[in-house]
């Protein structure tokens, strides 16, 4: 009886080991990041994803460099099924350098507040960031660099280039806010999306 016991008990605990591997199989697998279709599933809220402190990384697989960025727009450009985001970049900034020298780049989504916090504080001009934030750097099928532990990264294909001037100012709001501005009028980036992936 005891001997029975115990064997039932021991393949009870056996179950249960093997149970919680394959949880955590699981949760690595739910974990990975999953290609969507923007233009079907994108489930933020276009008018404020932009505030939740997102980060840009241009480059290729020899350089890059990202930045967190607060403005933008996701909808659509040039057609209905061409699922389009807006950045803008100032001049001042490292990543300008980038945004101009190669034509993709991608947005990023943290969980981590750390990493959008480090991204806005520093340049990329006095060290790598990446590497400070022990943040790894992967490539989708055409080179762009992106972060592995992004819970959301959106690969765009620069459409159109707009550098702003003073001229292009229609009312006061914006040449109030560049008012003192040192890094100068942004240049706006219109990404066609070809890739997009979600945790």
């Amino acid at each position: 009886m005891k001997k029975t016991v115990l064997i039932i008990l021991c393949a009870a605990l056996m179950g249960c080991g093997h149970e919680k591997q394959q949880n955590e199989t699981t949760m690595e697998k739910s974990n990975e990041l999953k290609a969507f279709d923007v233009q079907k599933e994108f489930q933020k809220n276009g008018f404020n994803w932009f505030t939740e402190n997102l980060i840009l990384c241009s480059g290729d697989t020899t350089e890059s460099n990202a930045m967190t960025i607060g403005w933008g727009g996701i909808g659509n450009y040039l057609g209905h099924d061409r699922p389009a985001v807006t950045v803008y970049v100032a001049p001042g900034r490292y990543t300008w350098e980038f945004m101009e020298k190669h034509p993709r780049f991608t947005i990023m989504q943290f969980d981590d507040p750390q990493v959008w916090q480090y991204m806005g504080r520093h340049s990329g001009r006095d060290g790598d960031k990446a590497a400070a934030l022990g943040l790894h750097v992967a490539y989708t099928e055409h080179g762009t660099p992106y972060y592995e532990e992004a819970s959301l990264v959106i690969e765009c294909e620069t459409m159109t280039v707009w550098h702003q001037t003073e001229q292009d100012f229609r009312n006061n709001t914006p040449k109030e806010w560049y008012d003192g501005f040192e890094a100068g009028i942004h240049t706006v980036y219109v990404g066609e999306v070809i890739g997009a992936w979600k945790r």
